[in-house]
Formats: structure tokens, C-alpha cells, sequence
């Protein structure tokens, strides 16, 4: 009555709506539902929410649509492997084994059963009950007419059981229960089931979607299960043709996908006039193409590499909360040393260093992570001296045109250098120049040549440090990111002024 009160208290307010009468709960649903379909223009978002349309319980709609399965972190496989209408087991069982013909059979027994049972009770009984029948029908014809008693075996049909299946674990010759078999295989066995579920539902036309939804996928696993948990999870869905979807919560890069970084969304913890909040963030080609077209990055070099890029260097990343970027491994490694001898544990605060191969890819780096809402501080060589380094690379035996086009390689790759520092610097908000001095920024450090040079010509006990260690035989001569590391480390004297004031900017942009 109170939805028909609201529906002809509407048609009165706005008779301009034009909505016909209706006398039933049912008519004035149909009646709304047609109006909304025929002014689509006109409809509002409702402030209430249909709850019922949400979840999949009671009279949720998209139960009908949705077979949603949640793995939770501490579910126990031993209750999935449980033959029940609701457990993983239960549901491959349903869509793989037809109970109906074995309880039809078991059926047909059970009656022949009772007859038979019938034809001994009348054997054994039979005498003796028609004689307590007649005996008591005689005694009541006393007292009353016309009616008779008969006494009679109750013939007892058990009620029908339904078939349960039960599963063991083969472990060599011994048979165990789910329950006695490790964590990282009940697991497994979890996610092999309802991978199965999902293949087995596949040839079925109209069957809901399977929807996974998996709590920390890599737990109890070692590195290499885990990766075969993200491939299994992947595959899972492209070879459903639809029919089976699968997101889950994790902690882990092995669960990254390079070529499907689009996927990923980071959540993030903030606070927002003093209260948690929690804010989602993902990465698009269009985000990208444009934070980094004014810069020269084109847009099919973006797409073509970030993929690649988010699971070669970037993967750890995603989880950080502050990514140090530098063009290679033993940039990291120096800037790990300095923070140890400091007894400074970037970790623990935060912060992860990654390592993104070349200076060319510092800016897509930098601009997937931004996209993600990691804060990000760029460390890069200026090479100022690279020209000079590489004319004295040159073999002495080249000469004429040979000597002319090495010279002109050299140039060009000179050029190409000061317009990547030139448009890196742009990018990070500092002021764009082809050679760069020495400077450490509140988000980026930039060594006028490269770190080498600086480290030789502003801190030779770590020059000497590392050659005393190669003497030794502790360390490796070249550029060895464990022997700068320990170089950087225990050299005798604290690193220089640039170093010093880059840990610090790293450190104030973790807050």
C-alpha cells in the first residue's frame, strides 16, 4: 500500500510525467520501469542504493548473472575439498557428476527392499495381528457400530541419502587427508580446483560467469609456484572465452603482468581531514602519451615499451611508497651503501630504489609510477664528458671516412644526450639545459658528468676503498654493484655534500 500511496501521490504532483494508473504493486513496478526506459535522458542518479541489485546473497540479482567465489587469505582447503552445495569440491561435483541416476537406482532398490520386507512381516506377523484385529474389532462392535480394527506392520522407508564424495591425498603409499597436507598445497589445491570448475562450466551454453576473486595468491608459495599461479591465473581467463573473470589482492610482483599493466589498479592508504581513506589508482596509454609528448617521448615508443618496463624494472615499484629512479645498477648500489652507513633502512620507511637501464627511460618510468600515486625522485649523469670519452675510445687504425663517420656518430650521440637532459629536466620541474651542473633537487639529483667521475674527483677513499678490496680479492674490478656497494660502505671518510643531500631530499619526500 505505501509504494501505491507514493506512485498516485507522484501521478497527482506530476501529471506531466504522464504515468498511467495502476492498481497493483506489480502494475506500478511495470509502469515505473517502462517510463524509465522511454526517458533515459531525463533520469537522475538515486541516492538510495538498490542493495538488492549488490552482493550475492538473498535476492541478489547478480547471483543470476555471477557464480562469485572468494579465496580469502586464511581460507582452509580442507572445507573446499568438502563435499558441500557451497565449497569448490561441491561445485565441480555439480556440474560434473550426475547424482540423479545413481539415487533413481538406489531408489528402485530401496522399494524392492520394502516390498520384500512387507511379504516377511506378513509371514511372521500375519497370524498372529488378524487374530488381535478380529479379537479388538469384536470388543469395539460393543460399544459402537459399523467399524472394524485392523493392527499392521509399519513398514519403515529409510529416507533417501544423498551421495557424498570425499577427497584423499596420494603422498607415495601413504593416503591422507586434505587436512594433514601443508599450507603451499592446500593452496594449491584450492586454485587447481577452481580452475578445473572454470574449464569444466565452459562448454555449458548459458552458464553465469565465474567470477575468482583470490586474497594474496603467492601465499605459502616459493617464487617459482607463484609464478606458475600468475600464469594458471591468466590463462584461466583467456582460454574461458568469457566466461570466467579472476582479480586478486597481492603483495607480490610475480603477479604483475607486462603486457597487461593496464589491469593493475595500486591502492593506496591516505588521510583525509584526519580520517583514513583509500584512493585507487591505474595507468592508461592516454595518460601516459600525454604527460610525455611535450618532452619528445612519442606516442608508439610509449606503448610499445611500457609493458616490458613494468615487469623488467618497475614491479617493485608499484609497492613503494617512494621510488628512487636511477639509470643503473650500481647507482642504486652506491646510494644503498651510503644510506647503510648512515644506518638508514630505506625499506622500512617506504622507499624503493629502481633501476630503469638508461637515461632514455627514466621519464616513462617516472610517469607510470606517478600514474600509480608512487612519489618519485630521478637520479641521473649528466655526461658531460661523454664526447671526450668516447673520441678517446677510438680505434687508432680508423682513418678517412671511416674516422669521419665514427666522429659523426659521436657528435650525434653528444647531441642526443643534451636533448635528453635538456627534456628530463623539463619533465622533473628543474630548469632545462643540455649540460647540467652539479645539483641534488627536492625531487631529483643530477651529477654534471656521471657518478664515477664525481665519486673520483669528490670522494677518493671510495675509490681507494674499492681498489683496496679488488687488490684483496673481495671485490671485482669494473662496474661491480656489490664492490661499490661495500665500498660505498665502510670507505673511511662520509660520502660528499651531493650524496649527502640526496639521501636527505629522498628521505623528506617520504615525509
Amino acid at each position: 500500500m505505501d509504494k501505491r500511496r507514493a506512485y498516485s501521490k507522484l501521478r497527482d504532483e506530476q501529471p506531466g510525467l504522464g504515468l498511467p494508473a495502476a492498481g497493483s504493486v506489480a502494475a506500478v513496478e511495470e509502469s515505473m520501469r517502462a517510463w524509465e526506459l522511454d526517458n533515459r535522458s531525463q533520469l537522475t542518479e538515486t541516492e538510495i542504493e538498490g542493495t538488492h541489485f549488490f552482493g550475492f546473497a538473498g535476492q541478489s540479482k547478480l547471483a543470476e548473472l555471477i557464480d562469485f567465489v572468494f579465496v580469502s587469505a586464511d581460507l582452509r582447503a580442507y572445507e573446499e575439498a568438502d563435499d558441500s552445495k557451497s565449497s569448490a569440491l561441491g561445485r565441480i561435483l555439480d556440474h560434473a557428476v550426475d547424482r540423479s541416476e545413481a539415487a533413481n537406482e538406489i531408489r528402485s532398490a530401496e522399494e524392492g527392499i520394502a516390498q520384500e520386507r512387507e511379504e516377511i512381516h506378513k509371514k511372521v506377523y500375519g497370524e498372529v495381528l488378524d487374530g488381535i484385529s478380529t479379537a479388538l474389532s469384536r470388543e469395539v462392535s460393543l460399544l459402537t457400530f459399523g467399524r472394524s480394527v485392523r493392527v499392521l506392520p509399519l513398514v519403515q522407508v529409510p529416507k533417501p541419502v544423498r551421495t557424498v564424495f570425499r577427497v584423499r591425498v596420494q603422498d607415495g603409499a601413504a593416503e591422507t587427508s586434505v587436512y594433514r597436507q601443508g599450507h603451499g598445497f592446500q593452496r594449491a589445491l584450492i586454485i587447481a580446483a577452481l580452475k578445473y570448475l572454470a574449464e569444466r562450466r565452459h562448454p555449458e551454453a548459458g552458464t553465469r560467469t565465474l567470477c575468482l576473486a583470490v586474497e594474496e595468491p603467492e601465499l605459502f608459495q616459493h617464487p617459482a609456484q607463484a609464478r606458475t599461479f600468475a600464469e594458471v591465473l591468466r590463462g584461466l581467463v583467456t582460454s574461458s572465452e568469457g566466461l570466467a573473470q579472476v582479480m586478486y589482492a597481492t603483495h607480490s610482483p610475480v603477479f604483475i603482468d607486462h603486457r597487461h599493466y593496464r589491469e593493475v589498479r595500486r591502492l593506496s592508504r591516505d588521510f583525509t581531514d584526519g580520517h583514513p581513506t583509500t584512493t585507487v589508482n591505474q595507468v592508461s596509454d592516454l595518460e601516459l602519451c600525454e604527460a610525455l609528448e611535450p618532452y619528445g617521448v612519442q606516442a608508439d615508443s610509449v606503448r610499445r615499451q611500457t609493458g616490458l618496463r613494468c615487469v623488467s624494472t618497475l614491479a617493485e615499484g608499484f609497492f613503494a611508497d617512494v621510488a628512487v629512479l636511477v639509470e643503473g645498477d650500481t647507482d642504486a648500489a652506491v646510494i644503498l651503501g651510503c644510506a647503510e652507513r648512515q644506518n638508514v633502512n630505506l625499506g622500512a620507511q617506504g622507499i624503493h630504489i629502481v633501476s630503469a637501464g638508461s637515461k632514455s627511460k627514466l621519464m616513462l618510468c617516472h610517469a607510470i609510477l606517478h600514474a600509480l600515486n608512487v612519489r618519485c625522485y630521478t637520479v641521473f649523469d649528466g655526461d658531460a664528458g661523454m664526447g671526450e670519452r668516447k673520441r678517446e675510445g677510438l680505434q687508432a687504425h680508423l682513418e678517412g671516412q671511416e674516422w669521419a663517420d665514427a666522429l659523426r656518430k659521436i657528435d650525434e650521440a653528444v647531441r642526443r644526450n643534451m636533448l635528453d637532459n635538456t627534456n628530463l629536466l623539463g619533465y622533473l620541474g628543474g630548469t632545462p639545459t643540455g649540460e647540467p651542473a652539479d645539483e641534488s633537487a627536492r625531487t631529483y639529483t643530477v651529477f654534471h658528468d656521471d657518478l664515477e667521475g664525481y665519486l673520483g674527483s669528490h670522494w677518493p677513499d671510495w675509490v681507494e676503498r674499492k681498489q683496496g678490496m679488488i687488490r684483496e680479492g673481495e671485490g671485482f674490478a669494473g662496474k661491480n654493484a656489490a664492490t661499490y656497494r661495500e665500498a660505498a660502505r665502510t670507505a673511511d671518510s662520509e660520502p660528499p655534500l651531493l650524496l649527502r643531500l640526496l639521501l636527505q631530499n629522498v628521505l623528506a619526500l617520504a615525509g
